[in-house]
């Protein structure tokens, strides 16, 4: 069930976000580097004192490098089938314009990058959460990071905005890779240029088709909580902890979205980015 904003759970929208809110999203899209702030936090927000709190603990982790290191090599390690690339010229047949192949890769790029930020931060959280953190701190950071992504996100479309045949070629999108049961955000982005999801969806249907997806994706979430637990000692311990229900309430949150559309979409979207034209 989505609400007015189109969100598949309950959000706070950047449209919406008012007072700390908005000044903490507005540090979330500098600190990662992207402009969107991803579904998860919108989630998070919903839960009283709880976003102020996950991004307090974590912010160490990003300042000292850890996240953009941990990420990087995260993403690095994918071993992802090659796919037949998509030229420019097949693009413009589809409707594209240059314009238009450069804001879907970036797109694509924001959410490559942000995805897995959050993979391993949000494991970071739910490692001190669930008590499972390791004892030491992380150290030695290297690598990582790169260029922020600039550029305006195109519209987030909710699903009761799109035609019925771009809704069901998003909802056939979203089911590659399973865990349906949150609509990632990537998609409604992308429905902008329905010519452009009827392309992605017949080059990427065949890897869930012959089962190439699942074994990737679950080696990103397995590795993404492991990296995540390895680096919780670093984070800070904020003032004004949430109760307990909220902490557990966020705990479940967390562990949804880790073993659902985060890691999922870490494995489908380096597919998709990479059969773009350079």
């Amino acid at each position: 069930m989505t609400g007015s904003s189109g969100d598949p759970v309950a959000t706070i929208t950047e449209a919406e976000a008012t007072g700390e809110i908005a000044a903490l999203y507005a540090d979330i899209r500098a600190t990662q580097g992207v402009p969107v702030v991803n579904l998860i936090w919108r989630h998070i927000a919903v839960q009283p004192g709880a976003l102020g709190w996950a991004w307090a603990a974590l912010k160490p982790l990003y300042a000292s490098g850890t996240i953009d290191s941990e990420a990087d090599a995260l993403r690095n390690e994918l071993t992802l089938p090659v796919l037949p690339a998509m030229s420019r010229p097949v693009l413009h047949c589809a409707g594209l314009t240059d314009s238009d192949i450069a804001r879907i890769m970036m797109v694509l790029q924001s959410y490559e990058r942000s995805n897995a930020m959050n993979m391993v931060a949000l494991s970071a959280l739910l490692a001190r959460i669930e008590g499972t953190a390791a004892a030491s701190r992380p150290t030695g950071v290297t690598g990582g990071g790169g260029a922020a992504i600039d550029g305006t996100m195109p519209p987030l479309l909710g699903l009761d905005d799109m035609p019925p045949h771009v809704r069901d070629v998003v909802l056939a999108l979203n089911a590659i890779g399973g865990r349906t049961e949150i609509l990632a955000s990537m998609y409604r982005h992308l429905a902008n240029w329905p010519g452009y999801l009827g392309l992605i969806h017949t080059l990427i249907a065949p890897v869930e088709a012959e089962g190439r997806s699942e074994p990737v994706i679950q080696s990103v979430i397995a590795e993404g909580i492991s990296r995540g637990a390895k680096i919780a000692g670093g984070l800070a311990v904020p003032q004004n902890e949430p109760d307990a229900a909220t902490q557990q309430a966020l705990g479940q949150s967390l562990r949804t979205f880790i073993e659902g559309p985060i890691g999922k979409m870490i494995t489908v979207v380096p597919l998709i980015r990479r059969a773009m034209p350079a």
